[in-house]
C-alpha cells in the first residue's frame, strides 16, 4: 500500500496479515529486483503519507517494538545502510518527506505538532516551526516546503509554502480544510486537497509564476494528490468508485488512467510514470503506469 517513486525506484509498505507485521518493499524498475529495506526494529506505519523516497533515500515513519517508540528511518539505496534519524522519547515522528539533501517531518506531542528538518549530509537537525498550533502532511522539493498549518483565524488548516529551512511563508487555502500538500521534485508546483464540508477539490499553486489554479471541481471528491514535471496525479470518486487521473500542467487538459470498477488510490508521479494502490485482484496491489504508456 501507499507507494511512492523517484526515478527507478518505488517505494510501499507491505502490509503482512500473516505475520501481523509491516514493511517497506523497495523495486528496482530496471533490474526488476525488490528487496525489503525495513526491519524488525524499523516497521513502517500502515498508513497514508508515512513513505517518500527522492533518488537513493527512502525514508518512513516507524516504530521500534523494544522501545515503543515512533521514529524517521532513513535507508540509502547507494550505500544499503538503513539508520534511525530521530530519538527515542521525543514524541511521535510522522509525515516524512525527502528531498535529496534534507528530510522534512513532523513532532506530535499531547501540546502541538511541529515542523523539523534533518540534513543528511552533515546529520544535523533543526527545528523549522515550534507554536502551539498544530502541522501537519510536511514535504519537499528542491527548495521548497510545505505543510498544513491550523494557526489561521478561523482555526482551519491551510498550506503553508515556504523556503528550505524557513518558518514564513505564504498561507494558500480557502473556506474549509487545505491538507495532504505534495511538492514537485524542483520545487516548482504544490499540490493538495481543500475539504468543505462534504465537497473537495485538488489546487495547484505555481512557485515560479505565484499563482493558484483549481484542478477539479467538488464534486469529483479527490482524496489524494501528487505533482511531479509537468504532470499533477489524483484519485477521486467521480464514478462511483476511487479512479485515477492526471492533469497535464502546460496544457490544462485531464486524462483518466484508469476508469474501472475496481478502487485505485494513493497515486504518485515521477519522471512521468506514475504509481499507485489498487484492489483489482480483491486485495490491494502496487501498480504503474509507464511514461507515455
Amino acid at each position: 500500500m501507499y507507494p511512492a517513486i523517484s526515478g527507478n525506484s518505488i517505494v510501499w509498505v507491505n502490509n503482512d496479515s500473516v505475520n501481523e507485521s509491516s514493511s517497506v518493499q523497495l523495486y528496482n524498475a530496471s533490474s526488476g529486483d525488490t528487496t525489503t529495506i525495513s526491519n524488525a526494529t524499523s516497521i513502517p506505519l500502515a498508513m497514508p503519507y508515512q513513505l517518500a523516497i527522492a533518488e537513493n533515500n527512502a525514508v518512513w515513519s516507524g516504530t521500534n517494538p523494544q522501545t515503543g517508540g515512533t521514529n524517521i528511518y532513513l535507508y540509502d539505496a547507494a550505500s544499503g545502510q538503513l539508520q534511525q534519524v530521530t530519538e527515542d522519547g521525543a514524541g511521535m515522528q510522522l509525515d516524512p518527506g525527502v528531498s535529496q539533501d534534507y528530510i522534512i517531518w513532523t513532532n506530535l506531542t499531547n501540546a502541538s505538532s511541529d515542523v523539523y528538518l534533518y540534513q543528511i549530509s552533515s546529520g544535523n537537525t533543526m527545528p523549522v516551526v515550534t507554536n502551539p498550533y498544530y502541522q501537519m502532511e510536511t514535504a519537499i522539493g528542491g527548495n521548497t516546503t510545505a505543510w498544513a498549518d491550523n494557526q489561521t483565524e478561523g482555526g482551519d488548516f491551510d498550506i503553508v509554502v515556504a523556503p528550505l529551512g524557513q518558518s514564513e511563508g505564504i498561507f494558500l487555502g480557502n473556506s474549509g480544510d487545505d491538507r495532504y500538500p505534495d511538492v514537485s521534485s524542483d520545487g516548482r508546483y504544490v499540490a493538495w486537497i481543500n475539504v468543505l464540508e462534504n465537497r473537495s477539490a485538488v489546487y495547484l499553486y505555481d512557485t515560479v509564476e505565484n499563482n493558484t489554479t483549481q484542478i477539479t471541481g467538488e464534486s469529483a471528491l479527490p482524496d489524494s494528490v501528487a505533482v511531479d514535471g509537468n504532470l499533477v496525479v489524483y484519485s477521486d470518486l467521480r464514478t462511483g468508485n476511487h479512479d485515477i487521473y492526471m492533469y497535464n500542467i502546460p496544457t490544462g487538459m485531464e486524462t483518466p488512467v484508469t476508469q474501472d470498477q475496481y478502487d485505485q488510490s494513493y497515486p504518485d508521479v515521477s519522471n512521468g510514470e506514475i504509481v499507485w494502490m489498487g484492489n483489482n485482484t480483491g486485495h490491494w496491489e502496487i501498480y504503474r503506469a509507464p511514461a507515455g504508456g
